[in-house]
């Protein structure tokens, strides 16, 4: 049966569910936007995955007594599927008034090992699943991304002549030229948007870049196609494989990580992260032990 987003929930009116319902959840096929991109699922030109940090997850025990917790969900790009983020909250949703243990060590051993199970069916995938309470430590990822900004390299006066006309994805603006070394490129940027891709309610979200190739990389041609994003409707997870394929095709890097750390809707944020090495990715993004670090914006 073909993929269809209308028999989706996403952007209709849904009702919050009063007992727990795995029937909320909805999955999409990541190939629908990879097709059009050359990402062939077969032969990923990536190690990945999707971090979604969920912090409004509440459930009771037997005697009533409510239990909040923050879930940390970590998935593999390698997967088929994605989980649809408001089938996801609603799914989330349908165990605040439900009940489930004696004890609350009971009660979230048995919502994480149903969440895990539910998961792993929907995604036909190995999911990770971990509640944190407000006494978990957290990792912030990136710590040497955040004193080198894409803007800081850049000059006020090219930033400012430089006249920003295309708001659909645009990789002809990305510029380089070979160079016989081999040079390294390191930084983050709080400018990426992008709009969801049913309700074309704006995603906001910073981006982390990491690469090395033997070309001179323009920086203000990456500024300039970052901003390109800004009228593109695409899941997070996709706008992070196209930026990734596009520097991947154009610059023909060594290495090359992109993450992107979007700001949370509905209780919730998404972070996709994809590496040509699996040691470029980052351990606060795939660790079970401790929160996941967030952004300003987050």
């Amino acid at each position: 049966m073909p993929f269809n987003i209308n028999d989706s929930i996403l952007g209709k009116e849904a009702a919050t569910p009063e007992m727990y319902d795995a029937s909320q959840l909805f999955r999409i096929p990541r190939e629908e936007n990879r097709i059009h991109y050359n990402i062939k699922s077969a032969h990923l030109p990536f190690h990945g995955f999707d971090v979604w940090n969920c912090y409004e997850l509440s459930f009771l025990t037997d005697n009533g007594l409510p239990v909040s917790r923050v879930l940390k969900m970590i998935y593999p790009a390698q997967s088929e599927y994605l989980v649809e983020s408001k089938s996801l909250k609603l799914y989330l949703n349908s165990f605040n008034m439900d009940r489930f243990g004696n004890t609350v060590a009971e009660a979230e051993k048995r919502v994480t090992e149903m969440i895990r199970n539910d998961l792993n069916r929907l995604l036909e995938t190995e999911v990770t699943v971990v509640l944190f309470d407000d006494e978990s430590e957290s990792k912030q990822p990136f710590p040497a991304f955040y004193s080198v900004s894409l803007t800081d390299l850049i000059t006020r006066e090219i930033q400012e002549s430089i006249q920003f006309s295309r708001f659909k994805e645009s990789p002809e603006l990305l510029r380089s030229k070979p160079v016989d070394a081999i040079q390294h490129y390191t930084f983050h940027t709080d400018l990426l948007r992008s709009n969801c891709r049913v309700t074309n309610q704006p995603d906001w979200g910073d981006l982390f870049v990491e690469m090395s190739a033997r070309k001179e990389i323009d920086l203000p041609s990456i500024l300039e196609y970052l901003v390109s994003f800004r009228k593109e409707n695409h899941f997070h997870e996709e706008v992070v494989e196209m930026i990734y394929k596009r520097f991947h095709d154009i610059f023909e890097p060594e290495t090359l990580m992109v993450a992107a750390m979007y700001t949370r809707r509905g209780g919730i944020d998404i972070n996709p992260i994809r590496a040509s090495h699996a040691r470029l990715l980052d351990e606060a993004f795939l660790s079970s032990e401790f929160r996941l670090g967030k952004t300003l914006r987050q």
